[in-house]
């Protein structure tokens, strides 16, 4: 659906007044901010195509996870996402699109070394939300790559425990229309931590993840002429500080939520709160 389409689609306008009106009557979720965030509301209705049942328990993860995670997801500058800005950062987003709009990024793990420095950790999940709320990600989705080729359990066993648990439940946030993942060269003592990430990972999104050994094996599933030149490609374009602004305004905004913490036990099954009649 393209922005002019959306401006004018009656539905899109109704489900924003829906979720509107459904966060004016929630019982632990409040913004106190002076901003208009309907910007923020509908990007959340285009990843879950608005389908309400999917945007509210979306919603009712992702502010209260990101309000316990002050240490990753407040405040973000352009310091954060210039890690991202270097060829040999772990963490990279390809300016380039794909054939289908698709915007690419890829996780090298072979650098990284710093594994038990917070704000590393803070960038690496900070950053791919930012990217989460591009307008292009929001209708077309994301290609991520994983290349494990360089994880050696030395470097493994730096990894507080706590960091990958936390990390597998920032995923199930669903700020991303993930469309396919690929796991390059994969080391058969992650495949326990692979069992607890299945846990939090939805049937749909676990068929579109491929297992794969090297990158001539990675040529037979996608394009890779839109990769960089270590993996097989041409593209030497990396996104710039400006594509994450928009995504800067929105965690802010977030923030600006109260969560009373005290009421969210009393309503964990969001199913019955689904069915909340609104006005």
């Amino acid at each position: 659906m393209s922005n002019k389409a959306e401006n004018n689609d009656n539905r899109a306008l109704q489900s924003l007044e829906l979720f509107k009106n459904w966060l004016a009557k929630h019982p632990y979720l409040k913004y106190t901010g002076d901003d208009d965030i309907d910007d923020l509301l509908m990007a959340c209705l285009r990843i879950k195509k608005f389908s309400m049942p999917k945007v509210y328990e979306s919603f009712e993860f992702m502010v209260p996870y990101v309000k316990l995670h002050p240490d990753w997801y407040s405040n973000p500058t352009q310091a954060d996402y210039e890690f991202t800005d270097k060829p040999k950062s772990p963490l990279i987003f390809l300016n380039n699109l794909d054939a289908e709009g698709r915007r690419i990024f890829v996780q090298k793990f072979k650098y990284f070394d710093d594994f038990n420095n917070a704000d590393y950790f803070r960038r690496i999940l900070l950053t791919p939300m930012l990217l989460f709320f591009d307008m292009d990600v929001q209708l077309n989705g994301v290609v991520a790559i994983f290349d494990y080729r360089d994880v050696n359990l030395s470097k493994l066993r730096k990894v507080p425990v706590q960091i990958i648990y936390d990390g597998f439940r920032a995923s199930k946030s669903g700020l991303v229309r993930l469309k396919q993942l690929f796991m390059i060269g994969m080391p058969s003592f992650l495949k326990p931590i692979l069992e607890i990430a299945k846990s939090f990972t939805s049937a749909k999104v676990l068929q579109r993840i491929h297992f794969i050994n090297d990158l001539k094996e990675l040529s037979q599933h996608m394009d890779v002429s839109v990769l960089p030149k270590e993996y097989g490609g041409t593209s030497t374009e990396l996104m710039n500080y400006e594509a994450f602004e928009l995504g800067v305004c929105y965690v802010n905004k977030i923030h600006k939520f109260d969560v009373n913490f005290s009421k969210i036990r009393d309503n964990q099954n969001v199913g019955s709160f689904r069915k909340l009649e609104i006005d």
